[in-house]
């Protein structure tokens, strides 16, 4: 990180939001424009913060805070930012439906905002039905869906294809999206936005309606709605099996928690694999969650047992089963 970034990074890990924003104003007073603040501070200390709860140096409390400090900071940023002369057909920015990463989105948001470019957003967890409905009300150019987790995809299909059949383009982003673009036009996409920097470019290229995403074609992706429609029942039967690979004592071992509080996301993961018609998804996760293990001193192979078990409950599914055995794709 460069000497800025450091500093601020100094103030989100002790929570100081008066020293952050002292920090970044001092930074506008020489220059820096609220896009530089974004790019060359907030985005890698964000990042910085992410990693440090991965590899348990930090708790899910200090990473939480750290990030209500950049969220009060970029509010204060984009008050900064004068308002676009042209207010007609603004950018509809979302997070997709359950998702509460909404610190890249609002990031986004800004980001269009300095570039003159109106927006209306809606911030984390917007259902299929309120984002539709504010679709009909302000009629948007297009809607960016920004989307942080694999096991969120099959929502982003679901929320593409409600848009989509308003007439109105839908560019997504976000970290569980390939850089090439792969799995958002997997999923109907009509754009893919590598970062907030890029989405200005991507908005002149969309076109100015489309047509109804497409009925999925490819294998695996009807069962991988399945899966999703029943990832709470298999969560549920996955935790009873992992509960024989995690004997306590009453209380729970960093391990432990992690590994019952992350099943979901594995599920949820591998549905998105299946949906997006992407192995990597699947494997993506299972990576990350055995780096989660390994920093929280969890027993070897742990992972690969709960992979095991997970295949075991969605035996019913032969594309996911293939896909846990390594087999599909």
């Amino acid at each position: 990180m460069n000497g800025a970034a450091a500093d601020y990074f100094d103030a989100v890990s002790t929570g100081d939001r008066t020293r952050a924003l002292d920090l970044v104003a001092r930074l506008q007073r020489t220059g820096a424009t609220p896009l530089d603040v974004m790019t060359e501070v907030i985005a890698p200390v964000q990042t910085r913060v992410g990693e440090l709860w991965a590899c348990n140096s930090w708790s899910v409390a200090q990473e939480h805070a750290a990030t209500a400090v950049s969220e009060t900071v970029l509010h204060v940023l984009g008050a900064s930012i004068p308002a676009p002369s042209d207010l007609t057909s603004p950018v509809v920015v979302s997070c997709v439906e359950q998702e509460w990463h909404a610190l890249p989105a609002l990031m986004v948001a800004e980001h269009l905002r300095s570039a003159q470019v109106p927006v209306s957003y809606l911030g984390a967890n917007s259902s299929t039905e309120h984002l539709v409905r504010h679709v009909h009300d302000v009629a948007p150019r297009a809607v960016a869906l920004s989307c942080s987790l694999s096991a969120s995809l099959p929502r982003v299909r679901r929320q593409v294809e409600a848009v989509r059949a308003t007439g109105t383009p839908v560019v997504v982003g976000g970290a569980a999206f390939d850089p090439e673009g792969h799995r958002a036009a997997a999923l109907g996409a009509t754009a893919f936005a590598p970062s907030g920097t890029l989405l200005p470019d991507v908005l002149r290229s969309l076109p100015s309606a489309v047509s109804p995403a497409t009925p999925l074609s490819h294998d695996g992706a009807e069962e991988g709605l399945a899966v999703h429609a029943d990832r709470e029942e298999i969560t549920r039967g996955l935790k009873q099996r992992v509960s024989a690979h995690c004997p306590t004592d009453g209380r729970r071992t960093a391990w432990q928690s992690a590994l019952l509080d992350h099943l979901p996301h594995l599920v949820g993961a591998l549905a998105g694999a299946l949906v997006a018609g992407d192995r990597s998804v699947l494997h993506e996760a299972v990576s990350w969650l055995d780096g989660v293990m390994r920093h929280r001193d969890g027993p070897d192979a742990i992972t690969r047992k709960i992979v095991d078990d997970l295949r075991t409950m969605v035996r019913e599914y032969p594309a996911a089963t293939g896909l846990l055995s390594g087999r599909l794709g």
